[in-house]
């Protein structure tokens, strides 16, 4: 399964958005995941709005969803 697309929540908008996912920058379940991009919840992910916390569990929703952090 691959993902190109996620659901970014912005808490100061309040609105969420799509947008593409360009790379994976942090993965705290295991430091191999993000050579290989793999996403699981609690990833950090580059996206065109900025860097967003994966909060779904892709594997299990079929979803990607996040919420952006503060930069």
């Amino acid at each position: 399964m691959t993902a190109s697309q996620i659901n970014v929540s912005i808490p100061s908008e309040g609105v969420t958005k799509r947008v593409a996912i360009t790379n994976i920058i942090e993965n705290a379940a295991d430091p191999n995941y993000v050579r290989r991009n793999i996403i699981t919840k609690g990833a950090i992910a580059e996206t065109e709005l900025g860097q967003v916390r994966i909060t779904s569990r892709p594997g299990m929703d079929g979803v990607v969803s996040g919420i952006l952090l503060d930069q």
